[in-house]
């Protein structure tokens, strides 16, 4: 069977009504010599997406890399900014409400934090990045820096019951750190509360520059 012409080597032939060929397209010729911009550059593919991240799932939810190469949707709202409002405005529920929880919120407020106990316990959930939204979402984080190991749960822990004994730094492997935190109490308790802020919003690194593995 032969194809535009009688034979394999002649294409699909020539368009209805014997033109000369199909003509450019309406508003001219593709700029730049193809419609993807030309080839793609060197290296065999287009590269990181723009900004270095992975940009936005339906919803505001963004999307980030996971330990072992996989992918995990994470909130439009921060971890950071959960942790601080529950340290200094738990008992009125602002945590909750940030997290778009807002029946809890209310319910922490007229409580007061559950008489407290209720925002020690939501601290220590955001803290050691177990908190999710109210779309059951991952609170987001800063991109992840060289290979996570250390928990960012397990230093939290430590920071929070016995940072005034460095044993959050001697757990990243900064024992001179820690020995320094020992000796002096915890730099007179403001180290100690400082760690724990840097631990508990995930912005802490461990000894070798990595930082913490977020324990989903």
């Amino acid at each position: 069977m032969a194809y535009g012409g009688g034979n394999f080597g002649g294409g699909y032939g020539a368009p209805p009504g014997g033109g000369g060929g199909y003509g450019p397209p309406p508003g001219g010729a593709p700029p730049g010599g193809g419609w993807g911009g030309g080839a793609p550059p060197p290296g065999g593919g287009w590269g990181a997406p723009p900004g270095g991240g992975y940009g936005s799932a339906p919803g505001g939810a963004m999307m980030g890399p996971m330990m072992g190469g996989s992918m995990m949707q994470y909130s439009s709202r921060e971890q950071g900014t959960a942790f601080l409002l529950s340290v200094f405005l738990g008992a009125w529920g602002a945590d909750r409400f940030y997290m778009g929880q807002t029946g809890l919120g209310i319910a922490k407020m007229l409580t007061c934090g559950g008489l407290g106990i209720w925002s020690v316990v939501d601290a220590i959930l955001i803290g050691m990045g177990k908190m999710r939204d109210n779309d059951g979402l991952a609170l987001a984080r800063e991109p992840a820096a060289g290979n996570p190991q250390k928990s960012q749960g397990t230093a939290f822990l430590l920071a929070y019951f016995l940072g005034m004994f460095g044993a959050d730094r001697f757990y990243l492997g900064q024992t001179g750190l820690g020995i320094a935190k020992l000796l002096t109490c915890g730099g007179l308790g403001i180290w100690a509360v400082v760690d724990l802020i840097l631990i508990g919003m995930g912005k802490m690194k461990d000894a070798e520059g990595n930082s913490l593995n977020y324990d989903m």
